[in-house]
This record gives structure tokens, sequence and C-alpha cells, in this order.
């Protein structure tokens, strides 16, 4: 397939600037020629999209905010993350406050040159200077969420300005400034769509983003409302403004080669072009098992391959689904039709007993340092109503197959055993060992691998593409504001969209407040999985308490960052299984109320800032 880039890779310019000795970086030399970056709209513009390529970056990186911080994914060659453990530390640099100032830099630089240009017309000096405001906001909300302050620089520094530049003095000053750039350059934001370049509709999803989080770590203060406006009202309203875009009816085209350019849920995406990108160089390195015929001989594993090249799955998968994450994708009950968590189907209820940890390992095998958390046996072991796979995977909602490899999987058309001793589980190479490349929790991740791979293996180029914000995610934003303002029929008639059309599954019907965050949450995490929302969006419910944290009062624990993270067992016959608890620390998990909520101020940054001391530090670090 041809792809359409929007700039050559090599324009000439020098797109970067060269640092100073000063802590804050904003006082560079610049390498290129102003005269020919300002000199052309063109010119301008790709000096612009370099910098977007930086800022998505900051919203695509779900290896830290679905791996390092949460139990969606679990390491498959290393022990539960430290970050995951509660192990933070203000030198750990998360937020990045005192590594940007060059690139703000240039967002200012593009702001004032656009704004004062000779060369531009009218309209486009008004859209540069838009996306120069949009840049900047992207990068200080990326700070704001993570460290709540940050050091504003809202204009080009020279060798006269003052570089001793405080923190913002709170979070509301923090956000205020957010959201004047974020609706300052919504109106004069094109509303063209192109790939890979964030447009009008972008800007409004990111707001709605934005007024949640601020909402909630300020408590929807009055001094961010426009004319007495709820930020979550805002919210509402940023979403309703989009146009155009619509739900993607194949959820997992999205994320493949197949939906990469074509998908109208994509509202920003960052794109490689297969010329220059090899499979190492893309996510699916880390997602793709290394699980060849010669490995699973060795390994006692089976079935082999079918009819397969040498090297099909032949990657250095790194994290691997949790049970935790498989068990909030819902199943349709086969009586009543209705969508519910597998053990509450009456399929399920009706075939499996549950057993304990002796009965179990008599079944099916197992590691030394298993623990059982649940275990199933079938009442028939026969299988004649469906093994225990079917029961736990049939009439799932429709993501889950889009976006995990179970047992019984087809994938590169193969058939894909997840069993014990099968040929994609933990067991496949170096039997009860972590530093294997295979799936220690017996799932492995379909979204987000292109489908169109002679093998999944490093000798291949491939395009390849990363989803930054999505109309979908945006709809879901909306659905949370409403159901911030009590708008229980609102907020569920919005989720349901995706819900239905993404899950295919049955409407929800709830109709309380705590149903409907029930219903939501569920929504949230599967709809989303693997595009770095679930960490922060249990930050903000975290934040708001009462129905969207299990009751809790607002910035308590975050129940979901400390439950213990789970595999699967399946036995051969495929008539039992048990839920285990992942070891290797991932029953170690860990969240504290009292500093967690932000991470900490870099501490290079109060060492090297006069204008900023240890006393600036968040509470708790």
């Amino acid at each position: 397939m041809k792809k359409i880039y929007l700039l050559p890779l090599a324009l000439g310019l020098g797109l970067a600037t060269q640092s100073c000795n000063d802590f804050l970086d904003t006082k560079p030399s610049e390498i290129y020629s102003p005269d020919l970056v300002w000199g052309s709209a063109a010119n301008v513009e790709a000096f612009i999209m370099n910098y977007y390529g930086t800022a998505s970056g900051w919203y695509r990186d779900p290896a830290t905010w679905d791996y390092r911080f949460s139990n969606n994914m679990v390491g498959c060659r290393a022990s539960c993350p430290w970050e995951a453990q509660g192990y933070v530390e203000p030198s750990d640099n998360y937020a990045g406050l005192n590594g940007r100032f060059s690139y703000i830099r240039a967002c200012n630089m593009i702001i004032e040159q656009c704004s004062n240009s000779e060369v531009l017309d009218p309209s486009e000096k008004a859209k540069y200077s838009a996306m120069g405001k949009l840049l900047r906001a992207m990068c200080y909300y990326d700070f704001a969420r993570k460290t709540g302050r940050f050091v504003w620089v809202g204009e080009v520094l020279d060798n006269d300005s003052n570089f001793d530049i405080p923190l913002t003095s709170s979070i509301v000053e923090s956000y205020s400034l957010v959201l004047k750039d974020l609706r300052e350059a919504i109106p004069d934001l094109t509303t063209a769509r192109l790939a890979g370049a964030p447009n009008k509709n972008f800007a409004l999803a990111l707001l709605s983003e934005v007024c949640l989080t601020a909402a909630a770590y300020t408590n929807d203060s009055p001094q961010l409302q426009q004319n007495g406006v709820s930020l979550y009202q805002e919210a509402i309203n940023a979403v309703n403004q989009i146009s155009g875009a619509s739900i993607d009816a194949n959820y997992g085209d999205i994320f493949n080669e197949n939906g990469a350019y074509s998908s109208t849920d994509i509202l920003l995406a960052y794109y490689w072009d297969e010329l220059y990108t090899s499979f190492p160089g893309t996510n699916m390195i880390n997602l793709v098992a290394n699980v060849t015929d010669e490995k699973l001989r060795q390994a006692n594993c089976s079935p082999l391959w079918n009819n397969a090249p040498e090297h099909l799955f032949e990657a250095w998968l790194d994290y691997t689904p949790s049970q935790n994450l498989v068990d909030a994708y819902l199943v349709i009950d086969e009586q009543d039709g209705q969508a519910k968590p597998l053990y509450e189907t009456s399929q399920w209820l009706n075939n499996v007993t549950e057993v304990g940890e002796d009965e179990i390992f008599e079944v099916v095998d197992h590691w030394d340092n298993d623990v059982v958390y649940k275990g199933f046996i079938l009442n028939d072991p026969s299988g004649a109503n469906g093994n225990i796979s079917d029961l736990m995977y049939n009439n799932r909602d429709a993501r889950f197959d889009a976006s995990i490899l179970y047992d019984q999987s087809t994938f590169y058309g193969q058939t894909i055993a997840m069993f014990s001793y099968g040929n994609m589980t933990r067991w496949s190479t170096n039997q009860g060992h972590l530093s294997t490349h295979v799936p220690y929790t017996n799932y492995a991740t379909r979204k987000a691998v292109y489908t169109d791979l002679p093998e999944l293996y490093a000798d291949y180029h491939t395009a390849y593409h990363q989803v930054a914000m999505r109309y979908s995610r945006a709809l879901l934003n909306k659905a949370e504001a409403q159901l911030r303002l009590g708008d229980v029929a609102g907020a569920v008639a919005t989720f349901n969209q995706t819900r239905t059309i993404h899950g295919q599954l049955p409407a929800s019907t709830a109709t309380t407040l705590a149903e409907a965050w029930e219903d939501y949450k569920r929504e949230r995490r599967v709809e989303l999985f693997w595009e770095s929302d679930w960490y922060f969006s249990l930050l903000r419910w975290g934040m708001y308490g009462g129905e969207a944290n299990h009751g809790l009062a607002p910035q308590s624990t975050i129940p979901e960052l400390t439950e213990d993270a789970y595999l699967i067992e399946i036995n051969r016959d495929r008539n039992a299984a048990f839920i285990g608890v992942c070891q290797y620390q991932n029953n170690q998990r860990s969240f504290n109320p009292d500093n967690m909520y932000l991470f900490p101020i870099d501490q290079s940054l109060i060492n090297n800032n006069p204008a900023v001391s240890q006393s600036d530090q968040n509470p708790g670090w």
C-alpha cells in the first residue's frame, strides 16, 4: 500500500536547537536559518510538524502506563516493576520537567514569529500561531497531570531575560495556563483531516480530557471556568463540537495496517515509514512471543506450527496481558442474552465447579511457586457442553478477540494453544523461569500488531503507527463528565456507543450512579487498553472518590493499583483451569495516596533553579 506522508524527513532546516549551559536550556543558538524557516508557509508548517511528532510521544507510551504503573500487563522477563510496588523517587524524573525547555522555546518561537510574520497571510498567521499554542498546551498538560505545577515559559527568552523562573503557584494556575492556550487555539485550527497532523478535532478531544483532569485536581475550581460554566460541561461541549469523526465499526483495524489511514476514529496518530522502520523499531517487537518449532521441541511443547515460516513468531516479548484485564471483558449470557462478568453467566455456573488449590493441582500442571486464587473443574470432564476454554472465551466482548491472544485463538493462520505445555505459553521455553520471551500469564497481545508481515521477526521492514487520541476516547470523556454532573441516563447512552459498536454487547441498563460508574470504568479499561489511559484515569477517579472509586473518600487508595496480578493455567484436556497469583513481586503492588496522586518535582530542577527550593516539592516527597 502506498503511504502519504506529511513532511520530508530531511528538510534541511536543522529542526533542533543547540542547548546552552543555563538550566532552562532556553538560550540556544539556532542551527537553522531563521529566514529560511519563517520565510514561507510550507517551511513554517514543516518546522511545526516536527515538534508535533515529539509532543505526541508523551501521549502514546503504553509500556509505561499499561505496564510499569498498572496491572493491565505483566512482565515476561522481569519482576513486577518498581513503580507498581510504590518505589518512586524524586530523582526518577518521570515528568521530564527539566528536559523540555528547547521544545518550549520552539513553541514560543512559532507563536511569536507567526503572529508577527510579514510573509504569512492573516489566515496562515492565525492557524500557525494556534498550532504553536496547541503544541505548548500538549507539553504543559503532560506536566500538569504528572506534577501539578511546572515552570511556565510563555515567551522567547533572550540574553537579557530573567532565567530564575519559579514554579506555578498552584495547580489551579497551572491548568489556567493550559486551558488558556487550548481555548485560544481551537477557533483558528483547521478542521481538515490529514494523517499525522493534529487539527481542531484533536484539540477539542484533548480539551475534554484536560477539563476532566483539571476539575479532578481542583474540585472544578471557579477560577478555571469560563463564564461560570463547569469544566465538566465544557468537556461535554468540546466533544459535541467534534465534526466528521465517528466510531470505526472495525475496532481491531484501527490499530493495524488496515485502518491506519482510513479510520475515522483516529484523531491523532504517529506514523513510521516502512522504508526507515524495521520490526524491532515498533511496539510489536515487545508484544510478540519467541516460540519457534525448535524451541517448542526442546521444551516438549505442542502442537508445532502448521507449515509456518521458520521465524513466524520470533520476537522479544516483554509484557503479556493479565487475567485482571481479561476479566474486564464481559461475556454474553447464553440464557438471558445479558452482558455479565464471566463468573456470573449461566453457562459458567451450570458447567463449572470452583475448587481449592489441592484439588486443582491434581489435574492442572503448575510451577513450584504457583499460588492459586481460584480453581475450576468442568462438571462433565468430557466437555460435552464445551471445553473450559470455550466457556471462558466464547461470547466475549468483541474487543477481547481484537486485543488479546488466548487459548484456541487463530493468529497468522495458526491455532494458538495456551494450555499447559502448549505452543505459546509460559512453558514454551526454559520451563518455570522468566527471561524467555514467552507469555508468563498465558495470554499475548493482538492489538497493535500488524497482520501483513511475512514473519514477526527482526529482519522485516514495516510501516507502523501508534494512536495518540481517538474519537471513541473523547466520547468516553463526555460520558465521564455527564456522570460527574449526575446525568446517569445521558452518560449511559454515551458510553453505550462504544460498548455496542466496538464491543458488540447489549447496551448497559445501569440506572443508578454506582451502576453507571461500574459499567463506565469497565468500558474505559477495555476500550482504551494499550493506549496509555488506564493509570491516569484511575488517578482521576481516585481524586473524585465516591462511586468513581469504590465508595472511598476523595484521594484515597486506589484498589486497582494494589490488587495482585493474575495468570491463567489450563490443563491439556481443557477440562480444568486455575487463576494463579503472578509471582516475582506481582503480589506486592502498592499505591500510597499520600504522595502518588502527583509525581515528585524533578530533583534536578530543584537543584539547578535558584527560583525553586526543596519547600516547593510536592507533598509526601
